[in-house]
């Protein structure tokens, strides 16, 4: 009987570990300037976001790799913009022919 309630006990106690460590994974808050941590800042807080990446790629005081980092996230914050803006609307241009120059395509 001892016997049987310790393994009992022991199999309890590695199901509440195990579920604590599944919560405490899956309630992690994604990386700042991640894909998942843009996506979801609101439009203001993107804005001011965005600005603070922008004014550490002007600043000159960092180097040039570091700067390349902050440029890939600028492209980064404004994909993230775009996509929003067009909620899965496909984009399109003009329906002229815009090939050869500025109104030169005659219907």
């Amino acid at each position: 009987m001892r016997k049987i309630s310790k393994y009992i006990f022991g199999i309890g106690g590695l199901a509440v570990a195990g579920l604590g460590l599944y919560a405490g994974l899956s309630n992690k808050e994604p990386a700042k300037y991640s894909l998942e941590w843009i996506k979801k800042l609101t439009d203001k807080d993107w804005e001011i976001e965005r600005e603070v990446v922008r004014q550490k790629f002007c600043n000159p005081k960092y180097d040039e790799s570091t700067r390349i980092g902050f440029q890939n996230l600028l492209s980064l914050f404004d994909k993230v913009k775009s996509d929003r803006d067009w909620a899965g609307i496909k984009p399109q241009g003009p329906a002229y022919h815009r090939e050869h120059g500025f109104n030169l395509y005659k219907p």
